[in-house]
């Protein structure tokens, strides 16, 4: 005990902030996927992340601070991984559409935890998802303007890859795993050979 209070004297007070900040966001992801949305609530949050109420609002001032911090981060690993998945690939022209193709080949945690967020969000109020829009208003101008495809290409690699993770998010009658691989290719087919 004394030895993890030692260590945590030595680390710097912004590094701990943040862990606890991660820690209060995760907490928050595990209320809402465990409990549902209804039981997003400040004390609860807090409970589960080991801090106190005013360590909460230090961090996030209200419900709305919280759930923005929830689509802002999940939103931030989202797009890394599409960053990653792009750089990845040798096409110059369709890079972009191929990755986020490639996104949904198979279902993630993170697709889930962006699927989370955003559902609380517009539970909460609508305008809490300005900033995912945003996000996607940027995917969607990358798509047609800096990929090199047509910008009905760039729609369909958008509209296949936002209606798989939406299947996969609501169980609407997904595809089995052969289909989805043949729309996958199919689509990617297309873009690669542009």
């Amino acid at each position: 005990m004394a030895e993890a209070r030692e260590r945590s004297r030595s680390q710097p007070v912004q590094e701990r902030a943040v862990m606890t900040r991660d820690r209060i966001l995760q907490a928050a992801t595990e209320v809402i996927t465990q409990e549902g949305v209804s039981s997003l609530t400040l004390d609860k949050v807090a409970a589960r992340a080991g801090v106190s109420k005013g360590g909460f609002l230090y961090h996030f001032g209200s419900k709305d601070a919280l759930i923005i911090g929830l689509l802002n981060q999940v939103m931030g690993v989202l797009d890394h991984e599409l960053n990653v998945l792009s750089e990845g690939i040798d096409s110059r022209e369709g890079a972009f559409a191929l990755a986020y193709l490639d996104y949904v080949r198979e279902p993630t945690q993170a697709a889930t935890d962006t699927a989370v967020s955003i559902l609380a969000a517009a539970a909460v109020d609508d305008d809490l998802l300005d900033s995912t829009r945003a996000t996607f208003r940027r995917w969607q101008d990358r798509l047609r303007n800096d990929d090199g495809i047509s910008d009905v290409e760039a729609l369909l690699a958008r509209i296949v890859g936002d209606g798989l993770w939406l299947i996969d998010l609501f169980g609407l009658a997904p595809p089995n795993a052969e289909e989805r691989r043949k729309v996958l290719d199919l689509v990617s087919d297309m873009i690669a050979d542009h």
